[in-house]
């Protein structure tokens, strides 16, 4: 569920991720999204979004695809005895 104090171009950024990540095709012929899309961005930010979104989506499955996306561990506490993930791929 999405914070209720997100703008409305923040949620349309976020609903663009989204679709972007699992239905980019269904994106093309949207006109509804396009319009509410140019209502709250110019070309250029919807170009900068879109750029960002897919390279982060591009880098992820990549990751994926290589197993390296756990290489880099992040603790989730500043006691990694207490987070066992720390050391899944260590």
């Amino acid at each position: 569920m999405r914070d209720p104090s997100e703008s409305e171009a923040e949620k349309l950024a976020a609903e663009t991720a989204e679709r972007f990540c699992w239905d980019h095709e269904a994106m093309t012929g949207d006109e509804d999204y396009w319009a509410r899309m140019k209502e709250h961005f110019t070309d250029r930010q919807i170009l900068e979004l879109l750029t960002l979104v897919g390279y982060c989506v591009a880098m992820g499955r990549t990751m994926a695809i290589l197993d390296i996306a756990n290489d880099c561990p992040v603790n989730q506490t500043p006691d990694p005895s207490e987070d066992p993930s720390h050391y899944i791929h260590s």
